[in-house]
């Protein structure tokens, strides 16, 4: 792996962890954080891009 694939994993993580803060503190909808976590994607191309959620699951979201 070259060094810019492991900037760019470490990129995703940061920004997704920042992402689900925003989130978990009500800051943004679960339409933004689906939108967000796409352009993460998009943005940084994570190894496994395929294997990661595409939106968050709404089930486990407490009202």
């Amino acid at each position: 792996m070259d060094q810019q694939k492991i900037i760019d994993e470490i990129n995703y993580h940061k920004a997704q962890a920042l992402t689900e803060l925003l989130y978990a503190r009500g800051m943004i909808t679960v339409v933004e954080y689906d939108k967000l976590s796409e352009l993460n994607r998009k943005s940084f191309s994570p190894l496994y891009a395929d294997l990661l959620p595409k939106t968050l699951d709404k089930s486990s979201v407490q009202s």
